[in-house]
């Protein structure tokens, strides 16, 4: 919310209220790290104003759940010492007596002048102390009677009212109606929330819920006015380059071109941001090695030349504040395209992206939109760590939609589609296919502004024999097999591109298996626990009478993935495909199987874990 308040010109500034016990937490010093960079001084347009405006307010009562950060479970002592490890003025960071509002509401007045005068970010030490017990179960076995004796005896409401009277500004028969005043007020408000006349429970009968999950807008700019640019689009050299391509990967004759004479699917998203970044003057990209890079595959080239530090900026290698923040700047009003370099990296930004970025929208009852496209690319050739497809996992989390395109084509539209909404939007990108140009699509990537129909499969190729659906990359693979298939076995093979995980219209994909009867799913994925599984049992409920065999999916194998020199024998290759076939769905005469693709092996690799 600090970003979008600096980067938009908006007064005012923005109060973190956290525990004491999440100084320990890394999404914490995520948050203190970005809000401290030296860009925003160094780099930013001085009129901007400095550093995001925001104010750490540690509210420091002792105590996590039952352990203590001071003297037990942390090293710092005092915890704004913390600050001393941040920047050169040390996050201006001090104690306050948390149980006198007057040294509260000074200590915010002095920090709100550093903050306005754009050298934040603040820190707040506030000492209090919790009286009751963290949650109803807890019975403070962790501390004595006597420690919350003396703390009572200190209690703050009874300060202040002392306070108060001793300097004339109140009597004690003051006092007292206005703590009758409070109690009365508060039990009426008590009860007319807890009274289901008054306050009804939402009706859970219907899809009330559901219909909460997205607000399924669409909003061309989420603030009026231009936005802050460098060059018309007309003098960028990458949109003159781009200029120069052709829209298609074929020529006339329907021969391939060379990739580098073509707009691949590393262009096609390149035009979808800039479009954007035109159209919508609140909208800002970051992650690693965003700028002046043009991102780790090359996306941005040509975004630097084009706009301002603070629309386009290296974040830290901190991937939870690059979820984290962009979660702010999209619920304060602005659209945001936050990245992450690899798939992989997912995992450091767990709870910003399972709890945070999903769930906020709904939880707010759609008073609050979430304008914010996630961009994961997924890898290949890097190893354990570096080439894994996690779609399955955020497909599985409530609150997210989730698009992988595998053309450029789709690459285009389906961001076009993303940026122009206002919900929250995971866009996976295969990291094999950043330099593909449209081979599938007739006439190539449109140069205009279009979008993909949201949810809706695309049909790749067409058959009558068996269905093949794919997820991400694996598409060219399904093409393969569907090539051979037809011309060694006259198994005339449909190819399916789902592109979208959630929402998905099943429609065409339902159709087609009742026309074939027969249906493959594959994708990078690994298999156990795949989304092509959700898939598969949906379609064997949907057109089970018109199956002649089971849904069938390959996915790549529960291993880590090994390194690039046998990456085939991990992902799912052609010949997966029509072995599978063979094995599990219609027997190829005189065919003779290369990989093991038998329920006996299913079997096997179940029983091993793998």
């Amino acid at each position: 919310a600090a970003l979008f308040k600096r980067v938009n010109r908006k007064g005012g500034i923005v109060i973190a209220n956290i525990g004491d016990a999440s100084s320990a937490c890394g999404p914490t010093w995520e948050a203190i790290t970005f809000s401290a960079m030296d860009q925003y001084r160094k780099l930013w347009d001085p009129e901007l104003g400095g550093a995001p405006p925001i104010l750490f307010n540690f509210i420091n009562n002792f105590y996590g759940m039952g352990g203590q950060p001071e003297g037990e479970t942390s090293g710092f002592g005092k915890l704004a010492r913390i600050g001393a490890g941040v920047n050169e003025f040390a996050m201006h960071a001090e104690r306050v007596d948390g149980s006198n509002p007057l040294a509260v509401a000074d200590a915010t007045m002095r920090k709100r002048a550093i903050l306005e005068a754009g050298n934040g970010p603040v820190l707040l030490d506030t000492i209090t102390y919790r009286i009751s017990g963290h949650s109803p179960s807890d019975a403070s076995a962790y501390r004595t009677k006597e420690e919350i004796e003396m703390w009572q005896e200190q209690c703050c409401v009874a300060a202040y009212n002392g306070y108060m009277v001793e300097n004339g500004h109140l009597s004690e028969t003051e006092i007292d109606s206005g703590r009758e005043k409070t109690l009365e007020l508060l039990e009426k408000v008590a009860g007319l929330a807890t009274c289901l006349e008054t306050s009804p429970r939402i009706c859970v009968a219907g899809d009330a819920i559901g219909d909460m999950m997205f607000s399924d807008a669409n909003v061309e700019a989420m603030a009026e006015g231009p936005g802050d640019t460098l060059l018309t689009l007309e003098e960028n050299p990458r949109v003159k380059k781009n200029a120069r391509k052709s829209r298609t990967g074929v020529d006339a004759d329907g021969k391939p071109l060379p990739k580098a004479r073509c707009i691949a699917v590393r262009d096609a998203l390149f035009e979808a941001m800039i479009h954007r970044y035109y159209a919508d003057p609140t909208m800002v990209a970051y992650g690693e090695e965003n700028r002046d890079w043009g991102g780790a595959f090359a996306v941005y080239n040509g975004l630097t030349e084009a706009l301002p530090y603070h629309r386009l900026f290296n974040s830290p290698i901190s991937e939870a504040a690059i979820v984290g923040t962009a979660v702010g700047y999209a619920l304060a009003g602005g659209r945001v395209v936050a990245e992450l370099m690899y798939c992989d990296f997912m995992g450091r930004a767990g709870d910003e992206i399972f709890n945070q970025m999903a769930k906020w929208q709904s939880m707010s009852a759609n008073v609050l939109s979430m304008p914010l496209v996630l961009r994961v690319s997924v890898g290949s050739k890097y190893g354990a760590q570096h080439s894994q497809d996690w779609s399955s996992m955020v497909a599985h989390i409530p609150g997210l939609k989730v698009m992988f395109p595998a053309t450029a084509y789709d690459a285009k539209g389906m961001l076009n589609l993303a940026l122009r909404g206002t919900d929250p939007v995971v866009f996976f990108e295969s990291q094999r296919l950043y330099d593909m140009p449209e081979m599938l699509v007739e006439g190539g990537v449109p140069d205009e502004y279009y979008e993909v129909p949201e949810g809706e499969p695309a049909v790749r190729r067409q058959g009558s024999d068996l269905t093949i659906v794919t997820i991400g990359a694996t598409l060219y693979r399904a093409l393969e097999a569907a090539d051979e298939l037809q011309e060694k076995h006259g198994i005339s093979a449909e190819v399916i591109d789902a592109r979208f995980i959630n929402p998905l219209n099943y429609d065409v994909i339902v159709e087609s298996v009742k026309k074939t009867g027969r249906v493959v799913l594959t994708s990078d994925a690994c298999e156990r626990g795949s989304f092509l599984h959700t898939m598969a049992s949906n379609i064997s409920q949907l057109a089970f009478d018109y199956l002649d065999a089971p849904a069938v999916v390959i996915g790549a194998r529960n291993w880590i993935t090994p390194p690039a020199e046998i990456e085939d024998v991990f992902f799912p290759q052609s010949d997966w495909i029509i072995d599978a076939v063979h094995e599990r769905v219609l027997p190829l005469p005189g065919h003779t199987p290369t990989t093991v693709q038998t329920t006996g092996d299913i079997l096997r690799r179940n029983r091993l874990g793998t």
